[in-house]
């Protein structure tokens, strides 16, 4: 038995790290730099998710709103401007509001309606995870987003979908697994959300570095 779970572990890190080698790092690149620019041009955050990485996009939430303006000592600096940050998954009283009157595919143009102007946005930015990059509210909410300006990345699985059409920047986690639990119409499932995840923190600690750099 041990030996049995020593090599789905095994084979588990050995996908990960085949992806990690695989990744298009230029494209993690360009987010962290479009993140900054956000940031010092008193731009918006979007942030969007379907599924499990919902509870990924509020952590990333919580992380660009707090994170970079905290000193490593954990002391918080109040006299440093902050990224503003908005969760289009934050609400469950709007998600499902949203979704019951006019469809799931519209929970997040909807609330995109509230925030987006006509030449207002440029320095805007929205992110969305995506497993398949075809996801109908992300997709819709891409097109929406990015007749107002603002710069979309997607960061999705398999072949990005149509995301990887529409969006400005898609990152995608590439490989196949034959790992339980993502394979089939799962497949890559668990190393999606695991790298989807790895990437906001970057994100996270990059911009940290910026504004530690900029205000020390």
């Amino acid at each position: 038995m041990d030996n049995h779970l020593q090599s789905l572990i095994d084979q588990y890190l050995k996908e990960k790290i085949q992806i990690a080698k695989n990744i298009d790092i230029n494209k993690i690149i360009i987010l962290c730099k479009k993140i900054i620019q956000c940031y010092e041009s008193d731009g918006i955050v979007f942030l969007a998710a379907n599924g499990g990485p919902v509870g990924a996009i509020d952590s990333f939430a919580t992380d660009l709103r707090i994170h970079p303006f905290v000193l490593e000592d954990k002391s918080v600096t109040t006299n440093i401007p902050r990224l503003k940050v908005i969760s289009l998954v934050e609400s469950p009283s709007m998600l499902s509001g949203i979704s019951n009157d006019l469809g799931y595919e519209m929970v997040f143009v909807e609330q995109l309606k509230n925030f987006l102007r006509k030449g207002k946005n440029h320095n805007d930015v929205y992110i969305s995870f995506s497993g398949s990059g075809n996801s109908k509210n992300i997709v819709n909410s891409i097109e929406m987003a990015k007749e107002y300006g603002v710069f979309c990345s997607c960061i999705s699985g398999r072949d990005g979908g149509k995301a990887r059409s529409i969006a400005n920047n898609c990152i995608i986690v590439p490989g196949s697994s034959k790992f339980p639990g993502q394979t089939g119409k799962n497949d890559n499932n668990f190393h999606i959300e695991d790298f989807q995840t790895s990437i906001t923190h970057m994100v996270t600690g990059i911009l940290k570095d910026h504004v530690l750099r900029k205000f020390a």
